[in-house]
């Protein structure tokens, strides 16, 4: 079996050998995961009702998983999980022993069982409402209802609206209005919403279209919460942004030193105007496994890098999994991206993520105390609820 593909295990949800009895739940969950929502768009934002949950609750910085790219911060939350053990560990995976590249997208490469598999089990409605199809085809395996606004059924068109297009602010308020029409419905006790980043790829918080953006999400979020007392809402970010005005091409610049490697943004996917696949962090596989510490020197050395590992090191340091890595793992500077180039380095101009510069995240809860002194990644938010009726 493909290292790539190998099946997880649903551990046992029985007591004493006995079945679990199903039954429903009456409590109501929401966890959401705002794209790119860093701490920076939630303090210049006028966000009055997710202030005021702040407040009422309990919010405190915390920290993305790193690479702070979509795929492996969706997986982490899905799963309660690092990715050593759910296995996302890029958006773009590069497969080395057949050379082929491919987008990781699909339930496949997911290691470990889902939240909606682990709350069904227990009797739970659960459901998926993402801006992106990509988390949708990734992360909803065992939900009861997945919808993208990306790729709507003709029933949920019907029920929310014509599709919006994917870079703009409308495709998130259709996600919002569809996660309400869930909750309103009642076809869902368990809820997991994730929106997209497009907006913040493209405006600074303080910018008008940014502070529109997020007043109306606001809004739809203010609407959810009055219009289900007793809610738990579980609220974070997958990474923040920050602008780039420097891309590194970490191919050509080992090829230039007599290095042959394949070098892997990891924040690639199909949603290149978002990003133009331009990030913070990249794999690099060598060609000949024997240049790895030359290779790790040369990188080492290139202005604009600011920590290279070995797989090894990367895979204790990050949680990540080893055989889904390169032999290099980079992270850049703050205003450093890594990506396909026409020369070894050029200017940019781009707001992106995947380094350490973007992995401060907010943790808010609200409708339900907790010890927040366990907190401090995102995935902790999904890590610690518990899925007790009450």
């Amino acid at each position: 079996m493909s290292l790539l593909t190998r099946r997880y295990f649903l551990p046992s949800l029985t007591a004493a050998g006995l079945p679990v009895r199903l039954r429903a739940a009456n409590r109501k969950v929401l966890i959401a995961l705002f794209d790119g929502f860093g701490p920076d768009y939630l303090e210049r934002s006028d966000m009055p009702n997710l202030k005021r949950a702040s407040r009422a609750g309990q919010q405190k910085t915390g920290k993305s998983v790193i690479p702070s790219v979509t795929n492996v911060n969706n997986a982490s939350l899905v799963t309660a999980s690092f990715p050593a053990e759910h296995g996302i560990t890029t958006n773009f995976m590069f497969d080395p022993v057949t050379g082929t590249s491919h987008e990781m997208e699909s339930a496949e490469y997911l290691l470990r069982p889902t939240i909606f598999e682990r709350a069904g089990a227990r009797g739970w409605k659960t459901a998926l409402v993402t801006s992106k199809d990509k988390v949708r085809t990734l992360c909803a395996r065992g939900a009861h209802i997945a919808v993208s606004a990306e790729k709507p059924s003709p029933e949920w068109i019907g029920k929310i609206g014509p599709k919006e297009n994917m870079y703009s602010a409308g495709v998130n308020y259709w996600t919002l209005r569809a996660a309400r029409t869930i909750l309103r419905e009642g076809t869902a006790d368990l809820l997991y919403l994730s929106t997209t980043d497009y907006m913040m790829h493209t405006y600074a918080p303080e910018e008008a279209p940014s502070l529109e953006h997020l007043h109306n999400v606001d809004r739809l979020m203010g609407e959810i919460l009055d219009e289900n007392p007793g809610l738990e809402l579980y609220l974070t970010a997958d990474h923040g942004m920050n602008a780039k005005r420097e891309a590194i091409d970490l191919a050509r610049v080992l090829d230039a030193r007599g290095v042959r490697a394949e070098a892997v943004p990891i924040i690639r996917d199909k949603h290149k105007v978002h990003h133009g696949n331009l990030g913070g962090a990249c794999y690099v596989y060598l060609q000949k496994p024997g240049d790895l510490a030359r290779a790790r020197a040369e990188l080492q050395s290139t202005p604009g890098v600011e920590e290279v590992y070995e797989r090894a090191e990367a895979a204790r340091l990050f949680h990540l999994n080893p055989e889904r890595i390169g032999h290099l793992f980079v992270l850049g500077a703050k205003d450093v991206a890594f990506g396909e180039l026409d020369a070894p380095r050029e200017r940019t101009k781009v707001r992106s993520h995947g380094s350490r510069h973007e992995a401060a995240v907010p943790l808010i809860v609200y409708g339900r105390k907790l010890d927040f002194s366990r907190y401090e990644y995102n995935l902790d938010l999904t890590r610690n609820l518990s899925l007790d009726r009450v």
